[in-house]
C-alpha cells in the first residue's frame, strides 16, 4: 500500500459539521505549531504582569488591591483589542485575502468554517491571554509579593476576565459577518469595549460585561472598602457578589453573537 494512502483519514462527517475536523486541526495548527501562541502570550505578560510589577513596586499597593483592580482592568482596557483584533482577522483576513472563498470550494460547510476558527480561537485567547499571565501574576503575588491569594476565587476572577475577552471575540466575528470593512467592525467593538470610560449608565452596566472586570458602582454594595471593584475583584478576595446579571447577560449575548454571525456566515458573498 502506498505509504501516502496510509496517511489519508477518510472524513464521513455530513450536514453543516461537514469538514469541521479538518478545518480545526488546519486552525490548531496555525495556532500551536508557529511562534503565533507564544507571542501573544509574551504580549499579554508584558502587559499584565508588567502593570502589577509598577503598582506594586512604584505604587506600593498592596498585592490584593492590585490583583483584584489594576490586574482586571488591563484585560479590559488592553487585551479586550486583542480579542477585537483577533476575532476581526479570523474572518475578514482570510475573505479579503481570498483564502476563504479557496477554503470553501473544497468539502467544507461554512458553518464548519465559522465554529472551528472559534473554537480555536476560543482555546488560544484562554491560554495565552488568560492561563499564562494569569498564572505568573499569581506566582509573582506569592513569591514576591508574600501574599497567597485565594486559589478559587482568583481562578473564577480569571473565568471573568476570559468570559470578558470571549465577548469580544464573538462580537468581533460576528461584526466580521455583518460588515465587509475593517474600519465599522474595529470601531463599533472598540466603542462598546471602552464606553465604560465615558459613560456608565446603570442599565447598561447590567446588560454589557463591563462589570466583570472595571468596576462595579458604588451604590450596588453597602461596603464601601468594596466600593469601585469589579466582580473579579470580589472573587479575589472571597467576598460574596453582589450581583449576578452581568455574568448572564455577558454569557447570552455571546450565544447571540455566535447564532447570528452562523446565520450570517451562509449569505456572506466570497
Amino acid at each position: 500500500m502506498n505509504a501516502n494512502a496510509i496517511s489519508l483519514v477518510p472524513r464521513r462527517t455530513h450536514g453543516w459539521r461537514m469538514g469541521f475536523a479538518n478545518m480545526l486541526a488546519k486552525e490548531n495548527a496555525a495556532w500551536w505549531r508557529t511562534r503565533r501562541w507564544w507571542i501573544q502570550a509574551l504580549v499579554a505578560i508584558f502587559f499584565v504582569l508588567g502593570s502589577t510589577v509598577a503598582n506594586h513596586q512604584l505604587g506600593r499597593s498592596s498585592i490584593e488591591r492590585i490583583a483584584s483592580f489594576n490586574t482586571l482592568w488591563v484585560f479590559a482596557a488592553v487585551l479586550s483589542i486583542a480579542a477585537i483584533l483577533l476575532g476581526q482577522d479570523s474572518i475578514l483576513g482570510e475573505m479579503q485575502s481570498g483564502t476563504a472563498a479557496w477554503v470553501l470550494s473544497k468539502p467544507l460547510r461554512r458553518p464548519a468554517f465559522l465554529l472551528a476558527k472559534l473554537v480555536a480561537n476560543g482555546l488560544g485567547l484562554l491560554v495565552t491571554a488568560v492561563l499564562i499571565p494569569g498564572v505568573i501574576v499569581y506566582g509573582y503575588g506569592d513569591f514576591v509579593g508574600g501574599v497567597k491569594l485565594p486559589v478559587a476565587g482568583y481562578a473564577g476572577a480569571m473565568g471573568l476576565a476570559y468570559l470578558y475577552l470571549f465577548f469580544y471575540l464573538t462580537l468581533a466575528m460576528m461584526l466580521a459577518t455583518l460588515f465587509s470593512g475593517r474600519g465599522p467592525v474595529f470601531g463599533i467593538a472598540l466603542g462598546i469595549a471602552w464606553g465604560w470610560l465615558l459613560v456608565r449608565p446603570a442599565w447598561l452596566e447590567a446588560l454589557l460585561p463591563w462589570n466583570l472586570l472595571t468596576g462595579v458602582i458604588a451604590e450596588s454594595t453597602t461596603n464601601q472598602s468594596l466600593s469601585g471593584l469589579p466582580l473579579g475583584g470580589y472573587l479575589i478576595l472571597g467576598e460574596q457578589l453582589p450581583t449576578l446579571v452581568p455574568i448572564i447577560a455577558t454569557a447570552l449575548w455571546c450565544v447571540l453573537f455566535t447564532g447570528v454571525a452562523f446565520w450570517r456566515i451562509r449569505r456572506v458573498e466570497f
